[in-house]
């Protein structure tokens, strides 16, 4: 599967295990609604979807970042190194790259 779209199946493995799935449809809502992004944009506009994850969690957005990465690692069969402090975009770039 393309990194892609493994990350995209993550982000959405993720919150639907979180939140549930009409959560998960209110969330993809709010970000198509207030920062023009589709969930299949993801990838690419990785810093949109930060911030559309920051206006709708608050606080709570690192925790939703985390729970994503570690989702994506265990898709990707790695291990979430929990020492390791880079920001979302540095840790999806990075493992882009190994991918």
């Amino acid at each position: 599967m393309k990194f892609e779209k493994l990350l995209v199946k993550s982000v959405d493995d993720c919150l639907k295990d979180t939140f549930g799935e009409i959560a998960t449809e209110v969330v993809y809502k709010h970000l198509e609604r207030n920062h023009s992004l589709k969930t299949e944009e993801i990838p690419k506009k990785l810093e949109v979807f930060i911030e559309g994850l920051e206006k709708f969690f608050s606080s709570g957005s690192p925790v939703v970042e985390r729970l994503v990465l570690e989702k994506l690692c265990s898709n990707l069969g790695l291990e979430y190194p929990r020492t390791e402090r880079y920001s979302f975009v540095d840790y999806i770039t990075k493992l882009k790259k190994t991918y």
